[in-house]
């Protein structure tokens, strides 16, 4: 599944595993074939995924921002990282 992550200052890509994320709802861990949904992120919390080659990585969101999610892929809007 892919997995971009958008803000003002730049884009990124990667090819993900699982990526889990924290909202207003509490904690959600997003997988291949996941129902579509869109939702909230807290700000100063992290944005943790798996890449396809086992190393697990980590981004502060230092703001909130949206994930959107479908079955493919998910696409992180955030105002910083």
């Amino acid at each position: 599944m892919k997995l971009q992550i958008i803000s003002p200052q730049h884009q990124e890509s990667y090819i993900i595993e699982w990526v889990e994320a924290h909202t207003p709802q509490g904690s959600i861990i997003i997988q291949s074939g996941h129902a579509p949904l869109i939702v909230t992120l807290l700000p100063n919390t992290n944005l943790t995924f798996l890449l396809k080659n086992g190393e697990t990585r980590s981004i502060r969101l230092d703001r909130s921002g949206f994930l959107e999610i479908d079955r493919t892929s998910v696409t992180a809007l955030v105002n910083q990282i």
